[in-house]
């Protein structure tokens, strides 16, 4: 494991301007052949956890691909956004993410045509804003996409307008149990995504799940919660909000200011994951990531049924 450091990305949009000095965990695997492919791991709310963004890290290092988990937070001085979500943006993890981009493509360990991108909840929202074409405009000339996206139980109560993407494969896991995130607003995101020309998406529901899965044991309360699940909106190509509820257009402060008093809730619940559905679905992005050259060293237990995915 490596520690590296890097300043993020800053893009024209209102929450993802101010310069950040970002760090961040190499994880590179200990056998096959060199360059590998590699994910960049961008956390939930919650921060860095072992049990969470580690553990993908080893499951990628174990199916030959390198993974790089990135810390949003420590070197903006937060240590989780679960109460205050505006604390670190999404808008914010994404710039991260394309600035590690840049940086792992001058690696000659890694293949530069096999760099993807992946992160649970919140992080898993600033997976897919990397992949909405419309935001490669705000990026100040950056040139470089991800080559494939894995959101885990994004949050989708805001979606582009125009849902259009790069074109490059999208994998949604998604927990039916959800009440943080639900999967019916990602599961409609999906199929917005794929009517805007995106043959490339696979959506994975696991019907008993909730959120969090990676977390074994009891289904438990996250009380602090800023749950943001009832906040439906567009973003518009300027980046401004178009929220239904109120019929009008917000910038993105007047947003926030507008959704504290009318639609973001407290409390939501997690975990309650089983040591079998950990590894199902860990063999489910495997299998996903397989099938795109993104790990070379895994045999699929059912490789043959991708397309049930």
């Amino acid at each position: 494991m490596e520690s590296v450091s890097f300043d993020t990305l800053t893009f024209d949009h209102p929450t993802a301007c101010r310069p950040a000095r970002v760090t961040a965990t190499l994880h590179l695997p200990t056998a096959g052949a060199l360059p590998c492919p590699c994910m960049v791991i961008l956390s939930s709310s919650a921060g860095v956890q072992r049990h969470r963004e580690h553990y993908y890290a080893q499951a990628l290092n174990d199916a030959g691909t390198a993974a790089l988990v990135i810390d949003s937070f420590g070197g903006r001085g937060v240590r989780r956004t679960v109460a205050d979500q505006s604390l670190v943006s999404a808008a914010q993890m994404e710039g991260d993410a394309l600035a590690a981009l840049a940086l792992l493509r001058s690696d000659p360990r890694l293949d530069p045509g096999r760099i993807g991108v992946m992160g649970v909840s919140k992080g898993g929202g600033a997976t897919l804003n990397a992949a909405i074409a419309v935001r490669q405009r705000w990026r100040n000339g950056f040139t470089y996409l991800f080559d494939l996206h894995v959101a885990i139980c994004p949050g989708a109560t805001s979606q582009h307008r125009d849902p259009t993407t790069h074109g490059r494969p999208i994998y949604f896991m998604l927990a039916g149990r959800d009440d943080y995130t639900p999967a019916p607003l990602a599961i409609e995101y999906a199929e917005r995504m794929r009517a805007a020309g995106n043959r490339r998406i696979r959506v994975k529901v696991y019907g008993g799940a909730h959120h969090g899965w990676e977390s074994v044991g009891p289904v438990f309360d996250i009380k602090d919660a800023e749950n943001w699940s009832c906040c439906r909106n567009f973003i518009e190509d300027d980046g401004r909000h178009f929220v239904p509820a109120a019929g009008r257009t917000f910038s993105e402060p007047d947003y926030q200011a507008w959704a504290r008093l009318h639609c973001v809730t407290r409390g939501a619940r997690a975990g309650g994951g089983t040591v079998a559905l950990k590894q199902r679905a860990t063999a489910d992005l495997l299998d996903f990531l397989a099938l795109e050259g993104f790990a070379p060293q895994w045999t699929s237990r059912r490789f043959a049924a991708i397309n049930g995915l």
